[in-house]
């Protein structure tokens, strides 16, 4: 601030008077003098204009701290409560391997015996949001009502026969802490196709709205692993919380 004032006017005389007036000015008394002189006005308007200034810096300095200490607390992944995500999950499928390891899924009935235990969720056509992934199971972090879907693609050669083709079955496996898998949702298609096809395809999705709670994990089994791998919009799992 002298260094402002100094670089208007340097040594002011007048501006040295207003200063000494002002500052025997009782509290509440007028500033009739103060207003009269244009060097007073002058030098007031030089005060606003400083004070101004040192406002307007110190409101830019703490919002820039705010702004810092907001992107620190998220890469710690401490997400401010406002902006944090709704639980949701959209996994597509991998190639799986052949070597049985449905076993670790536990008791699954023959008709849905084949674990799915390889999905994708961190490409560009998958996600996780405070859902938690691993080995082929999707586990919720908190409760709620979640919609939870899936469809799977089936490719199965064709044997040439003119009889019914396979029966193609998906199942959504809801798994409780510490329990044996419970069957959520079932699909079933047995399609024929044209002795000529070298391939017969087809598409079986199924969705539902259920409860569930922390800690409860969720897969996907079918009856067979002749699935189109190829295709990340053809294979998906997912699931998502509802505020309802």
């Amino acid at each position: 601030f002298p260094s402002q004032m100094k670089s208007q006017a340097p040594g002011s005389t007048e501006e040295l008077r207003c200063l000494q007036v002002l500052n025997q000015q009782a509290e509440g008394s007028s500033l009739e003098e103060l207003t009269s002189s244009q060097a007073c006005l002058k030098l007031a308007s030089t005060i606003k204009s400083y004070v101004t200034t040192v406002t307007e810096n110190i409101i830019r300095r703490s919002a820039v701290k705010e702004a810092w200490r907001s992107y620190f607390n998220t890469s710690e992944g401490q997400v401010p409560p406002k902006t944090a995500r709704k639980p949701s999950a959209h996994l597509t499928l991998r190639p799986q391997s052949q070597d049985g390891n449905s076993e670790r899924f536990g008791n699954l009935s023959q008709s849905c015996r084949h674990a799915i235990a390889r999905w994708e969720h961190s490409t560009l056509h998958s996600h996780l949001h405070n859902i938690t992934y691993r080995d082929g199971r999707l586990r919720v972090e908190q409760p709620g009502k979640y919609y939870v879907y899936s469809q799977i693609y089936f490719r199965y050669r064709s044997t040439g026969a003119r009889d019914s083709g396979p029966q193609l079955v998906q199942c959504i496996q809801w798994q409780p802490s510490h329990s044996q898998p419970i069957l959520l949702l079932k699909g079933v298609g047995t399609k024929c196709w044209a002795p000529e096809a070298d391939y017969g395809l087809h598409a079986l999705y199924q969705g539902g709205l259920f409860e569930l709670k922390a800690g409860d994990e969720l897969f996907v089994s079918v009856s067979s692993l002749a699935i189109d791998y190829n295709d990340a919009a053809a294979s998906y799992f997912g699931a998502f919380r509802l505020d309802l």
